[in-house]
């Protein structure tokens, strides 16, 4: 198998590298087409918006940061469905994962605001458990 993809580059590599997208999205570990990538990104962010738009953000920047976060997780997806599914078009799924990945911010942003509540207590916890107290007899708790 690897001898057959390595004559089908070394017999393709001129046409390969004459197109820079192609030859960038390769470096990246991107093995689709570049206009079939390209279209599942859109899609992504298509699906992202629709998600923000059915729930509007509080700010401004949480809606960049979905946004971001669908174009990473869509290509993550998109990775892992081509190895598990290769017959499924990946678009659908960069789609689905670009919808998604506005609820994968939000529980990620209030988990991480609730860590931040709870940082004294957490920190606490963990210094006690590693460093106990000790009594004025000097012996530990």
């Amino acid at each position: 198998m690897k001898t057959e993809v390595a004559n089908a580059v070394a017999e393709n590599a001129e046409s390969i590298f004459r197109d820079p997208l192609t030859l960038a999205l390769t470096g990246l570990g991107i093995g689709f087409a570049p206009h079939e990538y390209i279209g599942g990104l859109f899609l992504a962010l298509a699906g992202a918006s629709i998600a923000s738009a059915m729930n509007r953000e509080q700010d401004r920047r949480r809606f960049w940061v979905v946004m971001l976060t669908a174009i990473f997780i869509s290509h993550l997806a998109a990775m892992a469905a081509e190895a598990i599914w290769p017959a499924l078009p990946f678009q659908a799924v960069m789609a689905l994962a670009g919808f998604g990945s506005r609820y994968l911010v939000k529980m990620m942003l209030r988990t991480f605001g609730i860590l931040e509540e709870r940082s004294d207590k957490i920190a606490d916890r963990i210094v006690d458990r590693f460093i106990p107290d000790q009594d004025k007899d000097g012996d530990a708790k």
